[in-house]
């Protein structure tokens, strides 16, 4: 089929209703963030009960799930030998202080700044509306009688929230997915083209408590921790840039001390550091660089008593860097789909935040971000979605589906 006969296929198909209906749907089924993180059974629960029975309705036979408990399923021959990675993520914001943070309710975009009528509730501007396209797109394709060649790779993790790539790595390690190219949740209908990625370093400095009238006798942890963080800053080499993501930039973005106690010469401090990294930066790198200048501090000698301190410096999450050119394969199957089904090229534009595409394209399977979520209101007690945008996402991801696999 040429591009005009599968515009013609799908439009018959696709359905606001039905793109309006599964995110009010996924909206009312909590999938919250907690202390559990990946291993919280409401993630798992949201998985089994609002995902894997529309898949199957609608035709994947192949669902299956990881040692970790996310899903990832697979549809058509595979004779072609082409191939398509979806990836959506159950996690969402907590609800804080939302009200009616699951119920789903339908509010008017325009005093929001976004088109037509919008789902409002936890999780709808991030994660569960470009669940929903995908899910529409998949099952238009699916009921199409599209016979599909290639393979469809859908793939939910529990993450989404915990800025670390471990669900999607169980995934494709555990499950051996590959895939030519990969498409993740978007913001604005816009091409995601890159990212600067992260690392969480979490630093502890030990000291010796004593009561604060005889700081002699102790060695003030708060001092010892205020002088790796003068190193940090000082000795950290961030001399590179790029032309649209900006500098490497290294924050200390929490402290605390203890015991938590008055009139006391802390014991420990503990702080934590966000190093963000640009293409090309070596995550391991940079945390042996932030590790050497944070264990100096055990040669420094505290003033009050010059006793010394010892320092621990561990390795957190951390995401890599992600970078695909307007010439990357899925850039340009996103360009075709949205210039065919919505009559105009996509937006592109580089994000502040990272996410699980830096490390699918550093696998080697290019990837980018697109889809129908908002970013400005991620996070935020006005958590919410177009049903306008999200099916658009869903004709942008079915035609990109038809067009590659069938």
């Amino acid at each position: 089929m040429n591009d005009i006969e599968i515009k013609r296929l799908l439009d018959a198909r696709l359905s606001r209703e039905r793109a309006k209906s599964l995110l009010i749907e996924l909206v009312q089924v909590p999938s919250p963030q907690t202390a559990l993180l990946e291993a919280d059974p409401l993630l798992k629960a949201f998985i089994r009960t609002a995902i894997e029975p529309r898949l199957r309705a609608m035709g994947f036979a192949e669902v299956e799930y990881d040692a970790m408990g996310n899903l990832v399923a697979s549809y058509g021959a595979g004779t072609s030998g082409k191939s398509l990675l979806f990836v959506g993520h159950a996690m969402n914001q907590p609800p804080s202080t939302m009200k009616n943070p699951y119920a789903g309710e339908i509010v008017d975009g325009a005093q929001y700044g976004l088109p037509g009528e919008c789902v409002l509730g936890k999780g709808a501007s991030e994660q569960k509306s470009n669940i929903a396209a995908m899910l529409h797109a998949m099952e238009t394709v699916i009921a199409s009688g599209t016979p599909l060649a290639g393979k469809l790779i859908f793939a939910c993790c529990l993450s989404g929230e915990t800025g670390k790539h471990d669900a999607l790595r169980s995934v494709i390690e555990s499950k051996g997915v590959r895939a030519d190219m990969a498409v993740q949740y978007g913001n604005s209908l816009k091409i995601t083209l890159g990212n600067r990625g992260r690392i969480d370093v979490f630093v502890t400095v030990q000291g010796a408590p004593c009561h604060s009238s005889r700081p002699h006798d102790g060695a003030n942890a708060i001092t010892g921790a205020m002088e790796a963080i003068r190193r940090l800053i000082a000795e950290v080499k961030l001399d590179r840039t790029h032309p649209q993501l900006g500098r490497q930039t290294l924050t200390v973005n929490h402290i605390r001390s203890f015991p938590d106690s008055t009139h006391t010469v802390q014991e420990r401090c503990e702080f934590t550091v966000d190093r963000r990294l640009l293409p090309g930066d070596d995550p391991n790198a940079a945390f042996e660089e932030i590790q050497r200048f944070a264990k100096q501090v055990e040669s420094f000698k505290d003033p009050a008593s010059g006793k010394s301190f010892s320092v621990d410096v561990r390795l957190g999450p951390f995401m890599y860097p992600s970078l695909v050119t307007p010439e990357s394969p899925v850039v340009q199957a996103l360009q075709r789909a949205n210039e065919v089904m919505l009559g105009r090229p996509a937006e592109t534009y580089f994000a502040a935040a990272a996410f699980d595409q830096g490390y699918l394209n550093h696998i080697g399977i290019p990837t980018a971000n697109f889809g129908a979520g908002e970013e400005k209101y991620a996070h935020t007690d006005n958590d919410m979605a177009s049903i306008e945008r999200t099916i658009d996402s869903a004709r942008v991801y079915a035609f990109m589906i038809a067009k590659h696999l069938a």
